[in-house]
């Protein structure tokens, strides 16, 4: 047997990775959309709409993040694609913050979503 366990499989440490921040970057778009919501008492909501909107947004992220990190650490291959394509629109919304001059939001926003990317693309589950 290989380092990497049994032929067509991958080792475990890359679901659980995978997993764990997927769930992490769902947290963290479930506290954005709270922050959305309790803003919304303080200060005046210009266009309803779109805040509406971007709630909604935030709570289906969420959702689908936290789930799609369940379905990886159960080693559900339907848990993968939701990962690679979220963390695909997380590094250029990185890169788009680190050239606004948010250096520090992109630097940790890539720390997540590169290796939840590359964890996500390399567990493949065994057939």
């Amino acid at each position: 047997m290989t380092a990497l366990g049994k032929a067509g499989s991958s080792p475990h440490w890359l679901y659980r990775l995978a997993s764990a921040l997927a769930i992490l970057e769902g947290l963290i778009v479930a506290a954005l959309g709270l922050f959305l919501i309790l803003n919304s008492f303080f200060s005046d909501v210009e266009e309803p709409s779109a805040w509406i909107a971007e709630i909604a947004f935030a709570s289906l992220g969420a959702f689908g993040l936290i789930v799609a990190g369940i379905g990886l650490k159960k080693r559900k291959n339907w848990g993968r694609a939701p990962v690679v394509i979220a963390n695909l629109i997380a590094l250029p919304v990185a890169y788009y913050l680190w050239t606004s001059d948010e250096k520090l939001v992109a630097v940790l926003l890539g720390l997540i979503a590169l290796p939840a990317l590359v964890s996500a693309l390399f567990a493949i589950p065994q057939r």
